[in-house]
This record gives C-alpha cells, sequence and structure tokens, in this order.
C-alpha cells in the first residue's frame, strides 16, 4: 500500500476525546499540568504508538511554536525566532553540542524514541552526557494498544471519520463482531497497524460496516495453519486416500515435527534447552525425537 494513504491528519481535538483507558488518560492529565516554557519532553514507546499523535497534542498548547527537527532543519535560522521547539527522534546519532550551545535559545525540547533512556544507557547507546541531559526531561510513556483496549475501539472510529474525508468516500463504521475482534487482537505493531487496516478495508470494501473479514480475511488467511496445510498438503490428499493403510497421519505429523524442530534449533542457535522452552516440552524429549529425526 502507498504510505502516503496513511499519512493524513488527525487533529489534536480528536485525540483529545478518544482515549478512554487509565494509563492515557494520566498522560493527558500530565500534559496538561507541565509548563511548556523550557520544558524538555523523553516520549516513549514501543514501534507504532502514537508519539508523534502526543506531540501534535503538546505543540496545540504552543501557538505560533517554530519547530525545528533535529538534524533536518539545522541549516534554518532559528536563533532570532521565539517559541522554537526542538524534535529530535534519534538521540542515539545526536550530535550533543547541539542541544549545549543552544540550550538558553530554545523553548522546548521534544524527544520521541522506542526505549527508555535508561535501557539506552544500560545498552551504551548513549554517553552519560545525554544521559544526564535527558534525566531532567519530563519522561511520558506511552503503552501499547494490547495493554489499553478500551481505546481501541474508539481510536479505530476517529481513524475511520479521517480516513472518510481524506478518500472522500462514505463513512464506513465497525459490526458488532468487528469491534470485538479488533479489542482481542494484540495489534503487534500498535496504532499505525490498526490505521494501516483500517486503511485498506475501508479501500477494499463496498460495504458501510466492516465486518471482521473485511479487516482480518487476508490476515487470516496468510496465518491460518489449516489454510497452510491445505496449500501444501491438499494436492496430495487424494492420492494418500487410495492407498489402505497409508498411514497419512504419522506421516504428516512427523514431517511437520521434524520441520518445526529444525526452524526453532536454528533460531536458538542449536540451543536444546532454549529450544525446548520455546516448543514447551521436556528437553529430554526433544532430545529424543532430534536422535530420531537425525537433528543431531
Amino acid at each position: 500500500m502507498n504510505s502516503n494513504l496513511l499519512d493524513f491528519d488527525i487533529s489534536p481535538l480528536f485525540l483529545l476525546n478518544v482515549y478512554k483507558s487509565q494509563p492515557m488518560k494520566e498522560v493527558l492529565e500530565r500534559i496538561r499540568n507541565i509548563p511548556l516554557e523550557n520544558s524538555i519532553f523523553y516520549i516513549y514507546g514501543e514501534k507504532g504508538t502514537e508519539k508523534n499523535y502526543i506531540l501534535k497534542i503538546i505543540l496545540s498548547r504552543m501557538p505560533n511554536h517554530n519547530l525545528i527537527t533535529i538534524p533536518d532543519d539545522l541549516n534554518r535560522k532559528f536563533l532570532k525566532k521565539e517559541n522554537v521547539v526542538f524534535l529530535i527522534d534519534d538521540i542515539e546519532n545526536l550530535e550533543f553540542s547541539i542541544l549545549q550551545h543552544n540550550e538558553k535559545t530554545i523553548n522546548c525540547i521534544i524527544f520521541l524514541e522506542n526505549l527508555d533512556y535508561d535501557i539506552l544507557f544500560s545498552q551504551g547507546k548513549i554517553d552519560i552526557d545525554k544521559y544526564n541531559f535527558l534525566k531532567k526531561a519530563h519522561k511520558i510513556y506511552i503503552p501499547p494498544l494490547s495493554a489499553r483496549k478500551q481505546d481501541i475501539v474508539p481510536i479505530a472510529n476517529m481513524l475511520l471519520q479521517e480516513i472518510s474525508a481524506f478518500l472522500n468516500i462514505p463513512l464506513r463504521e465497525l459490526s458488532k463482531d468487528a469491534k470485538e475482534a479488533i479489542t482481542e487482537y494484540s495489534w503487534p505493531e500498535n496504532f499505525y497497524q490498526l490505521k494501516q487496516c483500517l486503511t485498506k478495508s475501508c479501500l477494499s470494501s463496498k460495504h458501510k460496516k466492516l465486518s471482521t473479514k473485511d479487516l482480518f480475511g487476508e490476515f487470516n488467511d496468510k496465518f491460518s495453519i489449516k489454510n497452510f496445510l491445505d496449500s501444501k498438503i491438499g494436492n496430495f490428499l487424494s492420492d494418500f486416500c487410495r492407498i489402505e493403510n497409508s498411514n497419512l497421519y504419522d506421516t504428516i505429523i512427523q514431517e511437520v515435527e521434524k520441520a518445526l524442530f529444525s526452524l526453532v534449533l536454528s533460531e536458538t542457535g542449536n540451543n536444546q534447552l532454549k529450544a525446548a522452552k520455546i516448543l514447551g516440552i521436556n528437553r529430554n524429549t526433544l532430545s529424543k525425537k532430534l536422535k530420531n529425526y537425525n537433528l543431531i
């Protein structure tokens, strides 16, 4: 899908009205209570969470601000401007002297990151100077969607309105089953994945009400074990059925098991203990089966 289709604008007022979960209510309350002048914000959360949208809410409280994205806008003359806001989304590669030399002329600094700066420092990805600077920041954590299911349907409804306006199409709604499905789904890529899913569904479906199939049909096909087996062995079943005592069950189970063990061993660097934990079986059982399959 063309990523430009996902770049429609969402107003801060919309965002303020969709967050129903306690964690996000607390985020909004903190933002309301933090003086913006001479402030440093460190907004972090998993990939795909609404860090950019929380940024919009903060900036909406700063009329006539001049946003400088580091390092993209460094050539712009900003020292004589008022209400300068530095936006930094790559602290690891930031030339720290930029902040040291201009700290007094900057009204507000906002960092957007996937990880807590404590973790970045413990992993050696930022040095002590950056770490000490970040300790002055107001740290704001955006939880993943899976941890705040109350937000999913309101966010989806908001996105459907924005998608409808952006694409100039009739407004789509979610069926009851679709609402339940998106609430139960884990959304590993968070807000962005939900937006992508809804945009694709609006483009491909002619229904006013989007069903679970409209949203997840292709996803389910891709990851369904039944469909995988159908695609791999369906064509051979008629041949097996002509043979009496073909031992189909044992043949399929052994081949699938052998392939699964091989993949997990490869992923764990042939560490049988880790492989057994991932597979959820006893290590001795795994070792015995690996010997039977000549995998060790």
